[in-house]
């Protein structure tokens, strides 16, 4: 995200901003890499705003939808287990209890316009070194620390991994746009590294669509008409030649429909196991949540609801890889609308912004929309956390004064 004053001067001290400015850098750098940094990071940003005392803007952001509005939904979560018991249901709510920590972090990166470039360069800097060493197993087939050559994932799962490089590929595109020279040249070379990483080397599917819609989006808002004829074209060229020339992606898309057909198609007593692999399991958990959700269509069938395995062993899941569904299959049509307003105030808060900022942040929302169709990013930890911030990020911009 683009540097954006949020306000107009900072009433940091330089002992306190460096302990904010760390902070903001930590919490970037977690995300693609740590789960346990991430939550250090955060109980650091909870100390920095102890510290500083500065509660002016509490009372805006408590008006504020992008802050409230995710906060009615933890609450419909949270009262279904007085309501409903399922046995996966307080841990449910334990995932979705970052949907409460919009309004602190909005609060500490009010605090300093420059928290939020640190927080980017962070989270840059994080991808960079994953990319180093995922290009070095994977070209190289250097097994580093047990990578696996085929799928070299560093330090997160390959949907992780893969949808932050794709973020990362797509701030890196901007800065290749808005620089020139050396800096332009270096900034395409991580861009075309980090997306043959994403297309060709990592397995996961769900970063092609998170790449692909992200840049896709920036590229329309951003290119002139006759610049974006010419980026369709070479679209268009580079999806032919990923269908005629063998490669990892194409395959992976290919066995992906071949696994929806053979669930769909199975008869009854062998669905589960017809339907046992990635694109398997996702067509089996749309039809066992659309069966959930006739159940108790209008507020849901509570925390913790879903599950979908094997009967006999007993083994599943709780999380239907989508988060439209997840949302509807718990909190009902009720809980759907709560989500989709929350979706819809954070587009309206992106478009207010400068055109630079706009551009991107619309981008990342659009992929966000696109990858909630595949996985429940919102549960996730990573993700979710980053939506978080992209949520406090706009919620900052609504209620800062910037200066004249």
């Amino acid at each position: 995200m683009p540097s954006t004053d949020l306000c107009s001067v900072s009433l940091l001290s330089p002992a306190r901003f460096r302990l904010f400015g760390f902070t903001a850098f930590l919490l970037g750098a977690s995300l693609p890499t740590s789960n346990a940094l991430m939550n250090t990071s955060l109980v650091l940003a909870a100390i920095c705003l102890l510290w500083q005392r500065d509660f002016r803007y509490l009372i805006p952001l408590l008006k504020q939808p992008l802050v409230w509005l995710p906060a009615l939904m933890f609450a419909l979560l949270a009262v279904s287990l007085l309501t409903q018991h399922h046995e996966y249901g307080p841990k449910m709510v334990g995932k979705y209890q970052k949907l409460l920590y919009v309004l602190p972090l909005a609060l500490f990166f009010l605090a300093d316009s420059k928290l939020i470039t640190r927080f980017i360069s962070g989270f840059l800097l994080a991808n960079a070194v994953i990319l180093a060493i995922s290009l070095t197993a994977g070209i190289g087939h250097v097994t580093l620390g047990g990578l696996d050559p085929q799928n070299p994932t560093v330090f997160k799962l390959q949907i992780t991994q893969n949808v932050f490089m794709a973020f990362a590929a797509l701030i890196w595109l901007t800065r290749a746009f808005a620089q020139s020279g050396a800096h332009r040249w270096c900034y395409g070379a991580l861009v075309l590294l980090a997306t043959a990483n994403v297309l060709l080397m990592v397995q996961g599917r769900t970063g092609y669509v998170a790449l692909l819609v992200s840049v896709g989006l920036w590229l329309l808002l951003t290119l002139p008409h006759w610049q974006r004829l010419g980026v369709l074209t070479c679209g268009l060229l580079l999806a032919i030649m990923l269908i005629f020339i063998p490669n990892r992606a194409t395959e992976r898309l290919t066995l992906g429909l071949a696994e929806v057909r053979n669930c769909v198609l199975a008869p009854a007593e062998q669905a589960y196991q017809a339907c046992d692999n990635s694109m398997g399991q996702r067509t089996a958990f749309a039809r066992e949540s659309l069966r959930l959700i006739k159940q108790a269509p209008l507020l849901g069938n509570g925390a913790g609801s879903f599950w979908y395995g094997n009967a006999q062993t007993g083994y599943g899941v709780h999380n239907p890889h989508n988060e439209y569904l997840l949302e509807t299959v718990q909190n009902g049509l009720l809980g759907l609308a709560l989500f989709l307003g929350w979706m819809w105030c954070c587009f309206r808060a992106t478009w207010r912004q400068p055109t630079a900022c706009r551009n991107l942040l619309v981008a990342v929302l659009g992929s966000y929309l696109a990858c909630h169709l595949f996985n429940s990013f919102l549960l996730d930890s990573a993700e979710g956390h980053l939506f978080m911030v992209l949520a406090a990020v706009l919620a900052g911009y609504r209620v800062a004064r910037r200066p004249k």
